[in-house]
């Protein structure tokens, strides 16, 4: 309960200060006491839910934002053209180029990539692992083998389905294919979700 109590007292200062009110505005306008505001602030005091349902009231927020996981303001990557990463897979022998798109470092459950596959590709092995994928075809046509299956996806098509299911895909025609590919790691999320 104490991670909690601080976050409340924390939550209520910083959105005080962000909206430019001083400790007496807030316990003038809530009809509470200056001293009050400020053990809760300080984490002194842990306020009953009609004394937040109040002070949220004042400060413009739902009562839920004192309880909510803070966002990290920092937690996004980017990836710049120049500093592009082609990565080893499997696929690799068998003709593909994956290229490694910006993904978040704190959720490693689920890989961008940018996948080539070229017209003078003559390997089709099918490959099956576990997860699940997505694929929208960025450039060009390609042929997605897909268990008994032979779907033609053109240029603006998308196809998701189980990774299980063994696949490949090979270009329609004479152009190079990019197909913008997300790979969802189950067994990695479902391996974070138990270990909390």
């Amino acid at each position: 309960m104490e991670d909690i109590d601080i976050k409340i007292g924390e939550r209520v200062r910083k959105i005080r200060n962000e909206r430019g009110l001083t400790l007496q505005d807030v316990a003038n306008f809530t009809g509470f006491s200056k001293a009050l505001i400020s053990q809760i602030e300080n984490n002194i005091v842990m306020p009953p839910i009609s004394t937040l349902g109040k002070i949220a009231k004042v400060l413009n927020v739902k009562m839920t934002y004192f309880f909510e996981e803070e966002v990290n303001q920092n937690d996004f990557f980017i990836v710049r053209n120049d500093e592009k990463k082609f990565i080893y897979r499997e696929g690799v022998k068998h003709g593909y180029m994956y290229e490694e798109l910006a993904k978040m470092k704190s959720f490693d459950y689920m890989d961008w990539l940018l996948v080539t596959v070229k017209p003078e590709k003559m390997d089709e092995k099918l490959f099956s692992h576990e997860g699940y994928e997505y694929m929208y075809v960025v450039q060009g046509g390609i042929k997605m083998k897909l268990g008994n299956e032979d779907i033609d996806l053109q240029e603006g098509d998308s196809i998701a389905f189980n990774s299980k299911i063994p696949h490949a895909a090979v270009t329609l025609d004479s152009r190079t294919a990019l197909i913008l590919n997300a790979h969802l790691k189950i067994e990695k999320l479902t391996e974070a979700i138990k270990n909390g």
